[in-house]
């Protein structure tokens, strides 16, 4: 924040009255708005200025109602009177004292609105005044402390500017970083479910392949199992075929020895 309080020196001076031929009321009235003034009752000191000018808007009544308003800190409005001041003033003398408090009105206002324009804006009225007046040492003073303080004030807006794009580039940074992680991330999921997906393929194709050599080998084992089966059925009828023949030989034999007759003894 621009502090200009300790660092300028303000000059707000009230002109003296003299006699003029605005009437009777318009000096009653400059006469008692001075008198407040002096007293430090600036808000009744602006209500009398503001009769006077009711009845003669010169360099007096507006130059001095600028400096009660400036007094109540209402710095935009004192801008005002003193910019219809450098107007109204009779000599350059005059002329640079209403420039150079139209400056302090600018600096106190920048501090306000913290305004670098208000601050240039300063400066060309300090500037405005030492031509008007080349003695005018306190508009030589103040035009310096303006300049230094424009000098501080562009190199704060720099170094926040530069701030604020480093912040910048770094958050932009950060996203990129951040997105390149998810894709990153992304990527290795998608590896994987694709190598999941690649496994249980594999996995698949070998239990359809050992399904297949179950079924081909349950289709061969039961071929020959069908073939076992019918052979030995074949085998038992067989047998059961020789049996019956060997049964019927053996009945023959039978047979035909107790027919034989037994051989005489040959001794």
């Amino acid at each position: 924040m621009i502090k200009m309080k300790q660092l300028i020196g303000f000059a707000i001076g009230v002109f003296i009255l003299v006699p003029n031929l605005l009437g009777q009321t318009a000096n009653k009235s400059l006469a008692k708005a001075d008198r407040f003034y002096e007293a430090g009752e600036f808000l009744l000191a602006e209500e009398n200025y503001r009769k006077a000018r009711e009845f003669d808007r010169d360099i007096k009544s507006t130059f001095n109602l600028g400096n009660a308003v400036y007094k109540q800190e209402r710095y935009q409005e004192a801008i005002d009177h003193y910019s219809s001041a450098t107007q109204l003033a009779p000599d350059n003398t005059k002329r640079s004292d209403a420039y150079f408090n139209l400056g302090n009105a600018y600096f106190k206002s920048a501090e306000e609105q913290q305004s670098v324009e208000s601050i240039q804006q300063a400066i060309d009225s300090y500037k405005e005044a030492i031509q008007l007046n080349p003695s005018n040492q306190e508009a030589k003073y103040n035009l310096l402390i303006a300049k230094k303080v424009l000098r501080d004030a562009q190199q704060q807006e720099q170094q926040q500017q530069q701030s604020q794009d480093q912040n910048q580039e770094d958050q932009e940074n950060q996203e990129n970083q951040e997105q390149q992680e998810q894709q990153q991330n992304q990527d290795q999921e998608n590896e994987g479910d694709q190598e999941q997906e690649n496994q249980e393929q594999e996995q698949q194709e070998q239990q359809d392949s050992t399904d297949q050599d179950i079924q081909e080998n349950a289709a061969f084992d039961t071929s020959r199992l069908d073939k076992q089966t019918l052979d030995s059925l074949d085998a038992m009828k067989l047998l059961q075929v020789i049996e019956n023949e060997e049964k019927k030989v053996q009945e023959k034999l039978k047979k035909f020895n107790s027919n034989r007759k037994k051989p005489d003894k040959d001794w």
